[in-house]
């Protein structure tokens, strides 16, 4: 039965531990993406989150959205490493630009079509797709990295 799906063998040859990996790096740069660093303080502005409810939100234990926040980017991984398993792009610049292309290609354009109907401001959609297409890009190229070890 597993046979009549396409992505089969992609998903069976799958190295697991590239893609924990990966998922760790990925969580750590959206950490990185919404630090004092970069765009907290405009992503924090645009989402109309004030100090006390970001205090709130820290009292309460930050813990649960952290687990989930890992979660969704281990299945987004998960996805475009199956998606690259499938195709073995042969160099990390290829799996890059897949990476960037489903990034900003798939995902942004949800992110764009989602902030459209929600009025969400193009500087909040900004940082959003921004760290999307860099996201995916970024992981594109260290899942075809990896692969050489």
């Amino acid at each position: 039965m597993l046979n009549y799906f396409p992505m089969t063998n992609a998903i069976l040859t799958l190295n697991y531990i590239h893609v924990l990996i990966v998922t760790v790096a990925g969580f750590l740069f959206g950490w990185l993406w919404h630090s004092p660093l970069l765009f907290v303080k405009p992503w924090l502005a645009e989402m109309k989150i004030t100090e006390e409810q970001k205090q709130a939100a820290a009292q309460k234990g930050m813990a649960k959205l952290f687990l989930l926040g890992f979660f969704f980017t281990f299945l987004s991984t998960f996805g475009l490493a199956v998606l690259l398993n499938a195709h073995q792009p042969e160099t990390w610049i290829k799996g890059a630009l897949v990476g960037g292309f489903i990034g900003a290609g798939i995902v942004s354009a949800r992110y764009l079509n989602s902030g459209m109907w929600e009025q969400r401001s193009i500087k909040l959609m900004a940082i959003n797709v921004g760290h999307e297409a860099l996201l995916f890009a970024g992981q594109g190229a260290l899942l075809v990295f990896l692969r050489e070890f």
